[in-house]
């Protein structure tokens, strides 16, 4: 007898729910992304607040590149690029974590993965925030 799955069964929906857990999760920072650069082309300063905010959010790991002082298109590729994959990984962590209950779906994948998110998006906001006080300390603000 060979090892195959029911069609559209509890084990294929958690392969499923395996393979493309990583894939949600880009799909989700690029359209947040994507949002963001639209409004950060629309005129208006909470357009660009908000775009901005939202791009900061989508791509954590820019920040960690410099990527508001210094921004060369080889150090914006590579932020981005660490960005996804992160996000990527935290898919699959959340696809891995939620598939081992013994009955996985996308609210539990969401379930597992909206903490990590949170603390991600959240810890940015906080190091932005902790950099524009020391800089007005500093009188460079």
């Amino acid at each position: 007898m060979a090892n195959v799955s029911v069609p559209g069964g509890i084990v294929a929906y958690r392969t499923m729910l395996r393979r493309r857990g990583g894939v949600v999760a880009l799909i989700g920072a690029a359209s947040v992304a994507l949002s963001g650069g639209v409004l950060l082309l629309l005129p208006g300063r909470l357009a660009g607040l908000v775009g901005f905010a939202l791009l900061v959010a989508s791509c954590p790991v820019l920040v960690a590149f410099g990527v508001p002082i210094a921004s060369g298109l080889s150090t914006i590729a590579i932020g981005v690029a660490a960005s996804l994959a992160l996000w990527f990984v935290v898919g699959q962590l959340a696809a891995h974590l939620a598939t081992r209950e013994a009955v996985a779906d996308w609210r539990t994948w969401w379930a597992k993965f909206a903490p990590f998110a949170v603390m991600i998006v959240t810890r940015r906001v906080r190091r932005l925030r902790h950099v524009r006080t020391r800089h007005a300390v500093a009188g460079v603000w």
